[in-house]
Order: structure tokens, then sequence, then C-alpha cells
């Protein structure tokens, strides 16, 4: 476990530089008019490609009753030197190849497409800037991702979590095999999120809404935070507090209980994680849905590697505390339950600051 620690923390850095990228890699522009029957054979195409190749970013521009499109595509007209018999839509620009008419498209973009990801990054003319009323991307930074993270990670939920298996481990007169089963259960939660949130971005990517999800993040990363200021100043007011939810408490102990070795840690640590998204998903879901909306999985990958490393970051300092006699697992659960409010406290400050720089 400590070797798994120690590979993910060596890969993460060096591939820390790609989590700066804002952009997919290879750009690719489609203009369309509304009511255009030949732009209609051609969008199946598109949003099949759009599923298909995921570190492409496909920007549609409808020309017909958008003047500001219209002037955009007259501009890629000039900048890509086409002829004036040829100029129309559907059009779509790649890279530096431009493809017009339904047929055009459907028979030979995809290959375009293809060659220019084995390129490298795009190289579309970009001297022309888009229109204003076409939606920009947010830039999604280390900060962003260490923000969201650092919320996550000092979410009482994970913590008490922990305190419950070490109360079950403390019977154990191996400190050893104690440390053995709570890095096995830590690492099988940093797994689960893991996957998790690779399906999780899958899954936008195949909707097809991966635009819309800043907008959506940004309102519940706000929602979030409000709920977390909720439990600073009402704790337990509304009936429900973002914790795990008090009638699943007896399950997971019950579960966490059965934990005798390594091996049992691990498997646990998948079941719990089913007890905690509901009390710690909301900002993973915010970080989730940004790296659906802009980013390649070149960046996505270490992304969530450096994400979830920051969430059980905590888990394995307690755990390191804890088994080496620094600590006390009651002392510790009284530090949590003195400090539970202010908690709640920094991460809905730190959620709603989030939230409104996305909406923003």
């Amino acid at each position: 476990m400590r070797r798994f620690i120690l590979i993910t923390t060596f890969v993460v850095t060096a591939l820390l530089p790609r989590l700066t990228l804002a952009e997919r890699p290879v750009n690719i522009e489609f203009f369309w008019g509304d009511g255009c029957p030949h732009c209609a054979k051609v969008e199946p195409y598109i949003t099949a490609w759009e599923k298909k190749y995921l570190d492409v970013n496909f920007t549609r521009y409808e020309v017909y009753k958008n003047r500001s499109n219209a002037k955009l595509l007259l501009e890629r007209y000039s900048s890509f030197s086409v002829p004036e018999n040829q100029q129309g839509v559907p059009a779509v620009f790649i890279g530096q190849e431009y493809f017009i008419g339904d047929q055009s498209i459907i028979d030979d973009a995809e290959e375009a497409i293809q060659q220019t990801i084995v390129a490298g990054p795009d190289t579309t003319n970009t001297s022309v800037p888009a229109p204003a009323s076409n939606t920009s991307k947010t830039k999604l930074t280390i900060w962003t991702i260490i923000g969201a993270a650092f919320v996550d990670s000092i979410n009482p939920c994970a913590i008490a979590v922990l305190l419950v298996l070490f109360s079950g481990l403390m019977m154990s007169p191996d400190p050893r095999r104690m440390f053995r089963a709570a890095l096995a259960f830590i690492t099988s939660i940093y797994l689960a999120y893991l996957l998790f949130g690779f399906g999780i971005v899958y899954t936008i990517h195949l909707g097809g809404f991966a635009a819309w999800m800043p907008k959506i993040v940004g309102v519940i990363a706000i929602l979030v935070g409000l709920a977390n200021l909720k439990d600073y100043f009402w704790y337990g007011g509304g009936g429900f507090v973002m914790e795990i939810p008090r009638r699943w408490r007896p399950t997971m102990v019950n579960l966490m209980d059965r934990v005798t070795s390594p091996l049992s840690a691990f498997a646990v640590g998948f079941a719990v994680t089913l007890f905690e998204l509901p009390c710690t998903g909301g900002p993973y879901f915010f970080v989730l849905g940004l790296l659906a909306d802009h980013s390649s999985w070149t960046a996505t990958v270490p992304a969530l590697l450096f994400y979830n490393l920051i969430f059980v970051s905590p888990l394995i300092v307690l755990a390191i505390l804890i088994t080496k006699g620094f600590a006390k697992t009651k002392g510790v659960g009284d530090w949590k339950d003195r400090n539970l409010r202010r908690l709640h406290l920094m991460a809905g400050l730190i959620m709603i600051a989030l939230g409104v720089w996305v909406l923003l």
C-alpha cells in the first residue's frame, strides 16, 4: 500500500503540468443553419464524433439567426481562402483544412480529425476571435482542484468513517497490522473514488451535455456551500446535515465492525464509499463537471489522481498518528466534534466562492 501511494505521488508529480491545460488539443468548428436540410444530414455525424473523440473540442455555430456567427463564418472563409463558389453551410474547419457540403464532411472529415489528433495540438487559425455570444470555457487550474479537494478532505464524514474503523481495530495487539488495515481501507476509498470519477466524466461525454456542465456545477457548488453554512449556523436544522445520513450509520458501523484484516478492510472500503458520497460528492462532482467540459483524458487522468490524493491525505496522516501512538482515536474524535461547525463553515465558504467564480 505504501508503494502504491509512492507510485501515485510520482505519477501525479510527473504529469502535474498537464493540469493547467484549459482546452482540448484539437479544436473543430461546425457551422450550420437552422432549417438547412444538408446541415441536418451532417448533424448526426458531428454528434457521433463528439462521443467518439473525447479529446476533441467541437464548437457549433448557427449562422442563419445569429449574425455574430455568420460574420465569424465569413471571416473563416477569408482566413482559409475559400472560393466564393464553394462558400455555404454546412461547413467544418479542422486544423488547416475545411470541408463544405454534407457529402464532403461525411466522406472526408473524420479522416482529417484522426490525422489532426495524431499530429498534435490544434493549428486552426485563431487570429479571428469567436463571437462573444458563444460560451467560453472556464479555465480549470490546479488551484481549483486543490480548493475543491481540500474541502472534500476536511469533510467530517471521511474523518468519522476512519475513526469508526480504528475503534474496531484497537483490539488488535499488532500496530503494524492495524496500520496495514488502515492503509488498505484508504487505498480502497482512493480507487473507488477514482473509478467513480472516470465513470462520471465518461458518462457526461457520452450524454453530449458537457457544454452545460460549468453552469450546472456552479449552481451545485453554491448549494453545497449554503448547506454547509446552514450546518454552521443551525446544525441539524432543516432535517438534514452535510454528513452521512443518520439512518445509514448503524449499517455502516456494523459493516466496519467486521474488518479483521487488511483484505477485509480493502473490501469494506469500496462499500463505505457509497455511504460517503452523499456528503463528500459535492466538491468532487464540481471538479468532474469542469473536467468533462474542457479537459482531454491526458489532463483528466492526472487531475483525478491528484484530486483524490489530496482527498485521502488527511486520512493517511491520521492513520500514521494513531498507529504510532501520537494521537488517540477518542482525542481525534473529540477534536472533530469540537470543530465540526468550523469545518462546515470553511467548506461552505470555499464552495460558494468556487461556484460564484464558475458562474461569473
